[in-house]
């Protein structure tokens, strides 16, 4: 399993080949002998007929995952041209040209990339920003992440990330179109394949806790070292603000639940506006460092990446005085991004209530 996840880092899906190898020996071997001993041709079918099928589809997966291409919306640059400016600015305007931006409802940002047809036109990247994320950023703190998100971006190819990714499309453009327990080659490819999914998981974990570590070094260096840190205890002390003051009584309220109650991201915002007071940043700020560090989390906890930026302790900070959410989205649109999310989730719990 080492050897071929070792592999996999350095050619991504075309590791693939090595597995159709191996799954072609027993059609191999039942060509050879089907001649002079013709029991074969009964009882080697059974494994070597199977065995071609899923080296068919493996086949299949890797070639056509590489024609594929992510159908996503994302934002335009004339509804958000502030937030637009502020990517070309960290990122280079090479890199936002072929970078699709994307809204979503999660505390925070992520990159993703995908090299559509073989990559013979280059990688396409998608930024994912949270609107909680903006709430609770202004726009220095916003550009800090940026910069980090660029570093994974510049990081990824060294690391084997994107390689790994690749082969991961790969297998899920197989079980698309062959679903584990509703097609024969795609239960039998299931079961080959979990000892594999374990090892893979376990890389792809150990490489996104190393290349985050790797992305906020980078952008300390790229701007500013203290500006890092900052994004790092803002975003911080919003999750465990949030945690505590919204999602846990959430749960609570949805316990017994005959109807939705109010959704998410509206008590998000009013509880970013009260973060904005120093006295409440601070306090939440020393909650997140004392968090133990999770090891099955694909992010280290805020006192290891703030270790590593050369902070022993919880630096204080300058609260958020404006909003990256309005200063860069406007009033409007983001008024309409909070009553789009929100209405997502209302639309999700009653229908998790009616069943």
């Amino acid at each position: 399993m080492r050897s071929f996840v070792f592999i996999a880092r350095r050619i991504g899906r075309f590791a693939i080949l090595f597995l159709v190898v191996l799954l072609l020996c027993p059609l191999l071997i039942w060509l050879l002998f089907l001649d002079s001993h013709p029991i074969v041709l009964i009882l080697g079918g059974i494994v070597a007929i199977p065995s071609a099928i899923l080296a068919a589809v493996l086949i299949i997966g890797m070639l056509f995952a590489g024609f594929r291409r992510t159908k996503l919306e994302g934002i335009s640059r004339e509804a958000a041209p502030e937030l637009w400016a502020l990517w070309e600015v960290v990122a280079g305007e090479n890199r936002a040209k072929r970078t699709t931006i994307v809204l979503d409802d999660r505390l925070n940002a992520a990159v993703a990339e995908e090299q559509p047809f073989l990559g013979l036109f280059g990688h396409r990247v998608f930024l994912f920003v949270g609107i909680p994320l903006m709430m609770v950023t202004d726009s220095r703190a916003l550009s800090a992440v940026f910069a980090h998100e660029n570093a994974h971006v510049r990081n990824r190819d060294t690391n084997g990330g994107l390689k790994l990714a690749e082969l991961e499309k790969s297998f899920n453009l197989i079980f698309d179109y062959a679903p584990p327990g509703q097609s024969v080659s795609g239960s039998l490819l299931y079961a080959a394949l979990s000892p594999l999914s374990r090892a893979l998981q376990s890389e792809e974990l150990r490489l996104s806790r190393l290349a985050e570590l790797q992305a906020d070094r980078h952008a300390a260096v790229a701007g500013d070292a203290h500006e890092a840190a900052r994004a790092l205890v803002l975003v911080a002390a919003a999750d465990a603000c949030f945690e505590e003051k919204v999602y846990e009584p959430l749960q609570r309220e949805l316990l017994g639940a005959m109807t939705p109650p109010r959704p998410p991201l509206a008590r998000l915002a009013l509880e970013a506006r009260n973060l904005e007071k120093g006295s409440l940043l601070q306090p939440y700020a020393q909650k997140a460092w004392d968090k133990p560090d999770n090891p099955e989390s694909d992010h280290p906890s805020l006192s290891i990446r703030l270790a590593a930026l050369g902070y022993n302790v919880v630096p204080t900070v300058e609260p958020v005085s404006a909003s990256a959410l309005f200063t860069l989205l406007g009033d409007e649109l983001a008024a309409e991004c909070i009553r789009h999310f929100d209405h997502q989730w209302v639309s999700a719990i009653e229908d998790r209530l009616e069943r």
